[in-house]
């Protein structure tokens, strides 16, 4: 191979006898109409570059990359397989620029070989037979006198009417007007683009001689349309750069062995080129973005967690808004020697026969590999902190092993790893990078992670310091008997858990046990003791929760008879929760189980109740008997335990307890939206399913009203058919209940309102009668309120 030779067009000729644009390539494009913009600017560069003196310091415009496939031995071939559009313009060029100047015998002894182009297309027969009849084509006229060389062509008696469907021709007359319409006023430019002392346009030149390309890559690599994507020009300057990475280093390739910039040459364009095809856009074949997308990542990882840049680093290479380019790149200082190790070691590891990613780890039951590539390729660096503390442990691990890498080692690392990212809390960059320091303070102990654990003082930093004491403590059961690795990993890979099972380990016993004597230590029946303890635990743990979260039901047995025992709702901004199963919310099953800040006491009421509880009996029964038999329960406890509606009402398991003690059931999170008032909405469900439909009579059952700001009470309200139709209210106060009925100012006070303020306990106002009682004996007050009602009716009232 030929690696970056810098030529002009007249020494391609000469190193080649023909240059042949394959048949697996695209038409023409630069020529379309549609593509005007990025005619004229490629254009007017040549034509600027061409203007300058042979000595301009700016000069030759170089290209950048054109890469090909040399075919035949002594008169050879020259394929692109990227550069067919610049190759073709630069033709097209040259057959101009000789009419322009006369020059057609240099013309020919450059570009016509026995009647033929040397430069053709084998897209289709067409478009190969009009390059022939162009180099051949002499026009008669000058150009100054010609309009459109586009009607002057197609007016030949050597060009075909049939060649009006061939969309590279087509293209091509719209470029030779274009053409004409720039350089119609140029003269001399025809020998300065053939000069090659001091070139004025040139481009690096990678012929891949013999190399075995498939018509495939052919298709990966040239499926554009246009002379160069972003990426390639990204890409070309990265592999110059990469000259001076990896220096002493040899590669190989089957029995051929590279230098470090050489073989990542020839990876891009081939097997990584693979890798990436399955990737590429189904509109446009390209896969530009999907390898943009794993340079970011790598960047990403890759840049030192105590550079003084790392956060401004993190923040630009995560932007979505306004990706980082090259000089990006290349001005931060991103693309070292670091980046280039763990790239070429990532994407060498990665892959396989016909482009299938392959697989290092055993399976992925610690990290998925295929999804994880997946989520690069589609997102680049701005993947969630936890995966790229992932990613990094997973690159940092293959560099570090690459010549050995034991699957069974980084298994374990990727398993310990994921239990420290998932249960860390990440809100910044910051957290990343502190995570970040803790993977390379730990690289050094991959390949034997679990007795380093079991062994050091403190394992680790950079994570959650309780999830780094479970690893430890993990560490130590597993190496001590051979018992235990199975039990940790079913409970570690409950998809709720997801790693974190202290809470098991605490229920079990074996945390407390631990502190008095580590695992080694203890004696045979004493492991078999609390192995069969924590297998318990995690029976009723997997009762308890499915992957998702909590395991409810319509009567909302764990959540009812965790209150029978204690407090256990956490604090959810100006909220208190019965907890959501989101492990991102402040109230989640999750917090609870990780014990830790407000969540110590609710994790030991939740231990409680599994200490009453056997994975052998139906669980449901178990808990009803904990319902049933509760006693002596905070009233708002109590409410809750015996009205499982409220669960049902409260959407989001939010309540919100005001500065007077008021309990408020909320429908969602706000107060500005509809709530309900927990004694009166526990009443009413009561009342509402015990009570038949005259079972209050002479009252009836009205409604609940619900509240939508905090001006209104919500409330219960009776009606009851007298003289006219009357409405009790009841209302939830400071210490008890409050039922009243509220008068019209305006109007004779009935005569009901004078009976009922003499009865015991009624009280009367200039607003309404009412009637105060504890919560305990709202019924009582109920019933005497519809038998004073009955005994008016029947006219003692009247008669009174």
């Amino acid at each position: 191979m030929s690696f970056g030779s810098q030529i002009n067009y007249k020494q391609l000729l000469e190193r080649h006898q023909q240059i042949r644009v394959p048949m697996i390539q695209r038409d023409y494009a630069q020529g379309r109409p549609a593509e005007i913009e990025v005619r004229e600017e490629f254009l007017r560069t040549l034509k600027d570059a061409l203007n300058k003196p042979n000595d301009d310091v700016s000069l030759p415009l170089n290209l950048d990359f054109i890469y090909g496939s040399v075919e035949g031995d002594e008169q050879t071939r020259f394929l692109p397989l990227d550069g067919q559009q610049r190759l073709t313009t630069l033709f097209l060029l040259h057959w101009y620029l000789a009419w322009k100047d006369d020059q057609w015998t240099a013309f020919e002894e450059l570009f016509l070989s026995e009647g033929h182009s040397r430069f053709a297309y084998s897209v289709r027969p067409s478009s190969n037979e009009f390059f022939d009849g162009l180099v051949a084509y002499r026009p008669d006229a000058s150009p100054q006198n010609i309009t459109s060389l586009a009607d002057m062509i197609a007016d030949q008696p050597w060009y075909f009417r049939s060649w009006r469907l061939d969309p590279t021709i087509q293209a091509v007359l719209h470029m030779l007007d274009a053409i004409h319409t720039k350089f119609g006023g140029s003269s001399g430019l025809f020998e300065r683009l053939l000069d090659e002392e001091q070139p004025a346009i040139t481009f690096q030149l990678l012929d891949l001689e013999n190399f075995g390309l498939s018509d495939d890559l052919y298709i990966k690599m040239n499926a554009r349309g246009k002379p160069l994507t972003a990426f390639e020009t990204f890409k070309a300057r990265y592999e110059q750069e990469v000259v001076n990475h990896l220096q002493g280093e040899a590669f190989s390739i089957g029995d051929q062995t590279f230098d470090g910039a050489d073989y990542v040459a020839r990876r891009m364009d081939t097997t990584w080129a693979d890798l990436f095809w399955k990737q590429r856009n189904p509109g446009s074949d390209l896969y530009d973005d999907a390898f943009m997308n794993v340079f970011r990542a790598v960047a990403l990882i890759t840049r030192s967690p105590e550079s003084p840049q790392n956060l401004r680093d993190f923040a630009m290479l995560r932007t979505g808004d306004n990706p980082p380019s090259y000089t990006d790149f290349h001005s931060c200082s991103w693309l070292d020697e670091e980046f280039t190790r763990t790239l070429v070691c990532l994407l060498d590891s990665w892959c396989g026969n016909g482009g299938e990613l392959c697989r290092l780890l055993p399976n992925g039951r610690y990290l998925s590999e295929k999804a994880l590539f997946k989520k690069i390729v589609t997102n680049g660096a701005n993947l969630s902190y936890t995966d790229l503390v992932q990613f990094t442990a997973y690159a940092q691990f293959i560099v570090e092993h690459r010549d050995s890498i034991d699957e069974g080692a980084f298994q374990e690392w990727m398993r310990v790893i994921q239990n420290l990212a998932v249960n860390t809390g990440y809100n910044r960059p910051a957290d990343f990078q502190r995570s970040a320091r803790g993977l390379a303070g730990l690289l050094e102990h991959s390949d034997d992670i679990l007795p380093h654990f079991s062994l050091a003082d403190k394992p680790a930093t950079g994570f959650s310091e309780t999830q780094i004491a479970e690893e430890k403590l993990k560490a130590q059961l597993i190496l001590s008997n051979d018992k235990w690795r199975a039990l940790l990993d079913r409970a570690e890979v409950h998809g709720y858990f997801r790693g974190q099972i202290g809470f098991l380990l605490d229920f079990s016993g074996i945390a407390a046990r631990s502190a008095e004597s580590e695992p080694d230590n203890w004696k045979t029946s004493e492991h078999a003791a609390f192995q069969e303890a924590l297998a318990q635990c995690i029976e009723l743990a997997e009762q308890m929760f499915s992957a998702d979260g909590l395991n409810d039901s319509n009567e909302h047995r764990w959540q009812r008879a965790m209150l029978c025992l204690g407090d256990y709702l956490l604090p959810s901004g100006r909220n208190r929760s019965f907890l959501v199963n989101s492990v991102t919310e402040e109230a989640s099953w999750k917090r609870l189980l990780s014990g830790s800040g407000h969540a110590t006491a609710a994790r030991n009421i939740l231990k409680s109740l599994f200490s009453r509880l056997s994975p052998e009996k139906p669980i449901a029964d178990q808990l009803d008997e904990i319902i049933e038999g509760a006693e002596h329960l905070d009233l708002w406890r109590e409410a809750i335990v015996r009205c499982p509606a409220v669960f049902d009402y409260c959407k989001r398991s939010s309540i919100r307890v005001d500065e007077f003690g008021t309990t408020y059931l909320l429908k969602r999170s706000q107060m500005n939206g509809a709530h309900a008032e927990l004694f009166t909405f526990c009443l009413y469900e009561e009342l509402r399913t015990e009570a038949p439909m005259d079972g209050l009579s002479p009252l009836k059952l009205a409604e609940y009203y619900f509240a939508t700001e905090t001006a209104i009470e919500p409330g219960i309200r009776f009606v009851w058919s007298g003289d006219t139709a009357t409405y009790f209210e009841l209302e939830s106060g400071t210490d008890g209940f409050v039922l009243y009925c509220s008068l019209d100012c305006d109007e004779i006070r009935l005569p009901f309102v004078d009976f009922l303020a003499g009865k015991p306990g009624f009280s009367l106002t200039e607003l309404r009668l009412e009637r105060k009682c504890a919560y305990s004996d709202i019924r009582s007050v109920i019933d005497e309120l519809r038998k004073y009602l009955t005994e008016f009716t029947e006219g003692e009232g009247h008669n009174a």
